[in-house]
């Protein structure tokens, strides 16, 4: 993000995908407004929902497309969202699981 090229947006949609051009993963940021958006080819680190579990997870990955859509809030005036379209750089990793413990615990001791 250098020079005088700077995008500024009200919002920012952002969606990671695979090689295979599937969603894994989407976020929205609503209070962006006087914050540069990231260039295509910039890496985004950040954390959003995996669109197979729901579950949050922090991703990496590289700008690769930035689309802009003019929108008008209630009071008419308007405003400027953008959308990334990133590829994971490091695919998730699932969380190791802790194991099921019992709800009652007891020791034998054998002699």
């Amino acid at each position: 993000m250098d020079g005088d090229l700077q995008a500024m947006t009200a919002g920012l949609f952002v969606e990671y995908r695979d090689e295979q051009g599937n969603t894994i993963g989407q976020t929205v940021f609503t209070g962006w407004q006087r914050r540069p958006v990231p260039n295509v080819g910039d890496l985004v680190c950040c954390t959003v929902q995996l669109t197979a579990t729901r579950r949050p997870r922090k991703l990496l990955g590289r700008v690769k497309q930035r689309h802009f859509e003019v929108q008008h809030e209630d009071d008419g005036r308007p405003c400027v969202w953008a959308r990334l379209v990133l590829e994971v750089v490091a695919s998730p990793t699932p969380k190791p699981t802790p194991k099921p413990q019992p709800r009652i615990r007891f020791f034998v001791k054998l002699t």
